[in-house]
C-alpha cells in the first residue's frame, strides 16, 4: 500500500545466500531459511539484486503522521513488517508523528528470525526507521512501546527492559494469549492494551 510499483523483496543471508523474491524466504512454499538474514532490500528485477530506492508518496507521508496510533503488528518479520518499512520517507514520517507507536512481536516461532532474538527484533526495526536521519531520529522517536506475554508467549531470547527504557521504549509485559488461541494472541486481550495507550 505504501508504492504505486511492483517490486521485489532481496534477502541477504549471513552465509552469502542472496534470495530475490518474498516466496523464498517466508520458509512457506520452499524450505525455512537456516542461515540468518543479513538484510533485506527491494530490487526493480527478479532476475539480479540490484537495490532500488522508491519513495513514499506524499499522501502515504501524511496518513503516516496523522495516524492515532502506529503499530508495527505480529507477522512475518522480513517480508510482512520490514518490507512495508523498507521506502523511502516512511521512517522520516513515523518519526513526525507523535502518537504511540507500538510492537507487538510473534508469540510462536517465525521461520523468517532464524538465529534472530526479541531484543535484536527490536534493534533492527528501530535502525530501519532511524536509517534516513539516524542523528536526528531517535529510537522513541519511531518506538514507545513494545508489548510480550512472557509468561504465555514463545520468544527468543531475553529482553533488557533497563536497555530499552534508556532508549525511550517502555516493555510491558500483559496476558495476550488466551488458552483458545494459544500460541497466538487473543485479539481479544489485545486490543484493550492497544486502546489503552491510544
Amino acid at each position: 500500500p505504501l508504492i504505486n510499483r511492483d517490486l521485489h523483496l532481496v534477502s541477504e543471508l549471513e552465509d552469502g545466500t542472496v534470495l530475490i523474491g518474498q516466496h523464498l524466504l517466508t520458509g512457506k512454499e520452499v524450505s525455512a531459511i537456516t542461515s540468518p538474514v543479513a538484510k533485506v532490500y527491494l530490487s526493480g528485477s527478479r532476475k539480479k539484486a540490484a537495490p532500488i530506492k522508491v519513495n513514499i508518496r506524499k499522501k502515504i507521508k501524511d496518513l503516516i503522521k496523522s495516524a492515532d496510533m502506529i503499530c508495527y503488528p505480529m507477522g512475518s518479520f522480513y517480508s510482512s513488517i520490514m518490507a512495508n518499512l523498507l521506502p523511502g520517507g516512511v521512517g522520516k514520517a513515523v518519526a513526525e508523528n507523535p502518537c504511540p507507536k507500538v510492537f507487538i512481536p510473534n508469540t510462536a516461532p517465525d521461520p523468517e528470525m532464524v538465529g534472530l532474538s526479541l531484543e535484536e527484533s527490536i534493534d533492527r526495526l528501530t535502525a530501519q526507521l532511524r536509517g534516513e536521519a539516524p542523528e536526528s531520529i531517535s529510537p522513541e522517536d519511531v518506538l514507545n512501546f513494545v508489548l510480550v506475554d512472557r509468561k504465555n508467549g514463545n520468544y527468543e531470547g531475553e529482553v533488557d527492559p533497563a536497555r530499552l527504557h534508556e532508549m525511550g521504549i517502555r516493555l510491558i509485559d500483559t496476558p495476550l494469549i488466551s488458552p483458545e488461541t494459544a500460541p497466538f494472541i487473543d485479539e481479544k486481550l489485545l486490543v484493550p492494551v492497544l486502546f489503552s495507550l491510544a
